[in-house]
């Protein structure tokens, strides 16, 4: 019992959160892990929002960290069952909890297995926040500027422009349906993407929106950008379809904005794939103008 005290004292320091909600679920999750993985366990950090502020309630994931003194082929399914069980310790948390693993030679590329794409591993080096063990960050090697913006594109590719994802844009209160973690990570997801791109750091949501809307003022993505920020915040406003007509308005040129600048940093690094794949999703997207 002291040591969960202690423990749920360092973190209620530590997050960005005042929410005892969340503070019982990490705190749950560091006793598990480290009982789960034992001396194997070397650290465990705090990422995204939770860390470098900006957190919500409403919307924001729960990103955790874990840095294992090695990993074999069972330590995912080993992660998966305790996310498994975490979640179904904490029933009124809706967030996403998100857990990245690996052992430094894993995330340093130099061993096979772990969790840690070059986004989130960029993240865990210049913004996460050690909860357990011992700091091992700067043992970890920064990913490169091509290395962040191709994982960029990769994760677009795959998560954001799935044959179901992209007919939506036909019909927006189809998305505005699925409710504010849905609608406001298919908004800001491009404009993180974009700040990326623009300033070579990882930033969360409110710098991000900030950014494109000051660099792209007044265009109805633009206006999608800070509603949806807004709306990650604050939650929805009581008319649902007031989502849904901005989303139709602005979605579109958000997207062929990011698909437009993304384009030319694939092709300049020769990935040719990547751009046939980009320019085939811009197509069907811009179809559903019509």
């Amino acid at each position: 019992m002291e040591v969960s005290v202690e423990v749920n004292a360092s973190v209620a320091g530590k997050v960005q959160t005042q929410s005892s909600l969340f503070i019982e679920l990490i705190d749950d999750f560091i006793n598990s892990a480290s009982a789960l993985f034992a001396d194997n366990c070397v650290s465990i950090y705090i990422m995204g929002s939770l860390s470098r502020g900006g957190f919500s309630e409403f919307a924001s994931d729960i990103d955790l960290g874990i840095i294992l003194t090695k990993v074999n082929s069972d330590t995912a399914a080993h992660i998966d069952s305790l996310v498994k069980t975490i979640r179904s310790n904490h029933p009124s948390i809706n967030n996403n909890l998100s857990v990245f693993w690996g052992s430094v030679e894993s995330i340093n590329g130099d061993a096979d297995g772990g969790r840690y794409p070059p986004f989130d591993r960029l993240d865990l080096i210049e913004h996460a926040t050690l909860l357990l063990g011992k700091e091992v960050r700067d043992q970890l090697k920064l990913p490169t500027q091509k290395e962040l913006e191709v994982s960029c594109v990769e994760f677009a590719l795959e998560k954001l422009a799935t044959s179901e994802r992209t007919q939506e844009f036909c019909d927006c209160q189809r998305i505005a349906n699925k409710g504010v973690v849905y609608v406001t990570k298919t908004i800001l997801f491009p404009a993180r993407f974009i700040y990326l791109l623009k300033s070579g750091v990882i930033a969360g949501n409110q710098e991000s929106a900030d950014y494109y809307v000051t660099n792209y003022l007044l265009g109805p993505d633009a206006i999608l950008v800070n509603k949806g920020y807004e709306w990650r915040v604050n939650g929805f406003p009581e008319r649902i379809d007031e989502v849904a007509e901005c989303l139709q308005i602005g979605l579109v040129p958000l997207y062929v904005r990011f698909i437009d600048l993304y384009v030319d940093v694939v092709r300049n690094y020769g990935r040719d794939d990547l751009v046939q794949q980009l320019q085939s999703w811009k197509q069907k997207i811009e179809l559903t103008r019509f």
